[in-house]
């Protein structure tokens, strides 16, 4: 992949196009990113109306997490704190966000947008610039191998809104809809292993290694599983380079080896915190987070589109059988498009179309998993992924979470086809002949038209919340907010579970609480997703009938200062209550839709 198809030198006596002056270059690119702002929020368009009101997503836990991680970001460097560790969930050992969903990078850039409209508004506009970000990074990067802007302009939007944004989307998986990555992947591709540079020119090892290693310490402020993936890929496109084209790579290796150095020093700059949380930090898991044997992409779901497509002709009952849930079935590419991936390779057949080609396929394969898996029923058959469970890191990433990779692979070959098809000098009916494959070309991608399914979620909070969480007590020994034991207690239930995260973070973080949603560990389980249940919880599990000695011994270990309990969010208040008044030996009081029971460790509350 040398060089593009549109890097060829003009034929003799032809005049060579006129480059488009700055001003225009400039308009057209603003009038590409208004056309995806107008795509997503036709996709977003039930919470356009009230971004405070409505949260995107069915899973109201995610969203409630997003909002929680992008509040505690501004909040912990507005307060001199560590934005990538956190003791205001499973206080008071903490949670490590490096682990988790922290998404600092969006933290950060969106601070204006939660300091004045608050965290739901913030995780809202989030998900709706994702899209975005990811369509024009795709353009943007196609740039180095499609010529026509309006071809690039146009694959942008269709991997913007591939079938797996729109699954996580769809869930409010904010840092998968955030797919910027693999754009990346495919420039340096072209950039640093292909060494061409802008119009076909020499790349700059220096400035392009430089760039790529920016651009992956972006990524780990979005996803840490992205850039791990994004490793894969890239050591894929370099054995595909390698083997296709051996001498062209041996004298690349010299620029490549400089490209790799300049982005391993940025990396290591800008990381080294983070990686150290990653990997030495607090309250980090001491053990395998999920099992790699049953993270890989359903076979079929290539081919079978999930509810979430449009057009999805008789498929309902096989989609019914597909593994994982539609918010992970991302992987569809559709007959119409896979039909365009071959033609494409077998008759265009230029390099970058048959390098890209081979690529694509070699990620399918790897996001399939540890064996094939179709209609959600394991075959049994041993898939290349197999050699990677045992990585660190890398093994713990789902493999199907290579679908974006594999998707941007399609829609490059489609572009590039595009192009082929649309380049001039043929007669007159051979002109038409082309111009209706272009239509059936432009048609395939069709199929990835998303159905008009985006679901929201209430976000709402009681009062005594929004209005900051007062009467809790005096600030923790430690110096910090008071400890307290909500009820509920935020779980890794998909629906409500992530409420009381949700709350505090309306609260202003005026709390910590001994309770959360996250992966992590402790000394006496190695793999949490939720915080430990004491005492005190599995008495209001079982209705206020448990050992109150065991309760109180429990919060007192945790260094309860309060117990709160929201009654419109429990099955029996009463009972959840007269339990938390027995357990905390004070004087409960009603506070706008929360009740407030201060806990006295030894039962002398006022002495």
């Amino acid at each position: 992949m040398t060089t593009s198809t549109t890097s060829r030198p003009p034929a003799v006596g032809d005049p060579t196009p006129p480059r488009p002056r700055r001003g225009a270059r400039v308009a057209a690119e603003l009038g590409i990113v208004v056309a995806y702002l107008a795509a997503s929020a036709l996709l977003y368009h039930r919470v356009l109306a009230d971004l405070a009101g409505r949260a995107t997503g069915w899973v109201s836990s995610d969203s409630s997490l997003f909002a929680w991680w992008l509040g505690w970001i501004p909040y912990a460097l507005g307060h001199g704190l560590d934005p990538l560790t956190s003791t205001w969930q499973d206080a008071p050992d903490g949670v490590n966000g490096m682990w988790n969903t922290g998404v600092p990078v969006l933290g950060v850039l969106l601070a204006p947008v939660t300091a004045t409209a608050g965290p739901v508004v913030a995780d809202n506009v989030a998900m709706i610039l994702g899209p975005v970000v990811s369509a024009y990074a795709a353009h943007r990067a196609l740039r180095t191998l499609v010529g026509p802007r309006w071809i690039s302009a146009l694959s942008g939007l269709v991997y913007g809104f591939s079938p797996f944004v729109v699954a996580h989307a769809w869930v409010g998986h904010v840092n998968l809809v955030w797919s910027v990555f693999p754009p990346v992947v495919l420039w340096a591709a072209v950039r640093v292993f292909a060494g061409r540079g802008p119009d076909g020119g020499r790349a700059r090892p220096w400035r392009d290694g430089a760039l790529l290693g920016l651009a992956a310490a972006l990524q780990v402020g979005l996803y840490t599983q992205t850039v791990a993936l994004g490793a894969v890929a890239l050591v894929v496109v370099a054995i595909v380079l390698a083997v296709s084209a051996p001498r062209a790579a041996w004298r690349r290796m010299p620029d490549v080896a400089r490209s790799v150095a300049a982005a391993a020093v940025v990396v290591a700059v800008l990381c080294a915190w983070p990686a150290w949380v990653l990997l030495r930090g607090p309250s980090r898991p001491r053990g395998p987070i999920r099992d790699a044997l049953t993270m890989g992409a359903d076979a079929a779901n290539l081919v079978v589109p999930s509810p979430l497509t449009a057009i999805r002709p008789g498929t309902g009952a096989l989609a019914a059988h597909l593994r994982a849930y539609p918010g992970e079935q991302g992987s569809y590419l559709g007959v119409a498009m896979l039909l365009v991936f071959l033609a494409a390779v077998v008759l265009v057949r230029s390099r970058p179309v048959v390098t890209a080609a081979v690529v694509t396929v070699l990620l399918g394969v790897l996001s399939l998993g540890t064996s094939v898996a179709v209609l959600g029923r394991d075959t049994g058959v041993a898939l290349p992924w197999r050699v990677l469970v045992d990585l660190p890191l890398v093994g713990q990433a789902e493999a199907g979470r290579l679908a974006p990779f594999v998707a941007l692979g399609v829609v490059t070959v489609w572009a590039l086809a595009l192009e082929h098809l649309t380049r001039g000098g043929v007669g007159r009916w051979r002109s038409v002949a082309r111009g209706v494959v272009v239509v059936l070309v432009l048609a395939a991608a069709v199929t990835w038209v998303p159905v008009d399914d985006q679901r929201t979620t209430d976000p709402g909070a009681p009062a005594f919340f929004t209005a900051g969480a007062p009467g809790l007590g005096p600030p923790a020994a430690d110096g910090g907010p008071p400890i307290v034991e909500m009820v509920p207690r935020p779980s890794q239930a998909w629906l409500g579970g992530g409420d009381p995260l949700r709350w505090q973070a309306l609260a202003g973080y005026s709390f910590r609480q001994t309770g959360g949603y996250f992966i992590g560990g402790s000394p006496t389980t190695p793999v949490l997703y939720e915080g430990e249940i004491g005492a005190f919880q599995r008495g209001v599990a079982d209705g206020g009938r448990g050992d109150v000695a065991a309760a109180r011994a429990d919060l007192a270990a945790r260094h309860v200062s309060a117990i709160v309990v929201v009654p419109s969010a429990v099955a029996d208040p009463d009972a959840v209550l007269a339990w938390a008044r027995t357990v905390g030996g004070g004087a409960a009081h009603e506070a706008d839709g929360a009740w407030i029971v201060p806990f006295c460790p030894m039962n002398r509350c006022g002495a």
